[in-house]
């Protein structure tokens, strides 16, 4: 190791070589800056920020829409159920009406559209 002897005029030296290195890194950060500006990379990353921003929303908003379309699929599922029934039970009471007999299929019919609309969450007392 060569003996080189700190004196003041080489701690000035050092530190004033230290500093242009420093200034020369901010230089050329600041030149990175300008870069990105002109060219527009800078507006361009803001830009894509916010189209991820709002592709984030619509996916959520979109989560919401496809919830709600499964609601209303099983309130429509069970409407037709309901209909079935209902159509079924009529189609008994006419059968009934043009016979005029059979009157234990006609109260049998009865009894499961009772259990029908009880298991459907009807209150009993409201039927009667």
């Amino acid at each position: 190791m060569p003996n080189v002897e700190l004196s003041g005029s080489n701690v000035i030296i050092t530190l004033a070589i230290i500093l242009i290195v420093l200034e020369g890194i901010s230089v050329l950060s600041k030149g990175v800056e300008a870069w990105k500006k002109l060219t527009g990379r800078d507006e361009r990353a803001k830009e894509m920020s916010s189209v991820k921003e709002r592709l984030a929303s619509i996916e959520v908003w979109r989560g919401t829409v496809e919830t709600r379309l499964q609601q209303g699929n099983k309130r429509f599922d069970d409407s037709a159920k309901d209909m079935t029934e209902i159509l079924k039970t009529l189609h008994r009471i006419v059968q009934h009406l043009q016979s005029g007999n059979d009157h234990e299929k006609l109260k049998q019919t009865d009894e499961q559209l009772f259990a029908y609309l009880v298991n459907r969450g009807v209150n009993p007392q409201t039927l009667e």
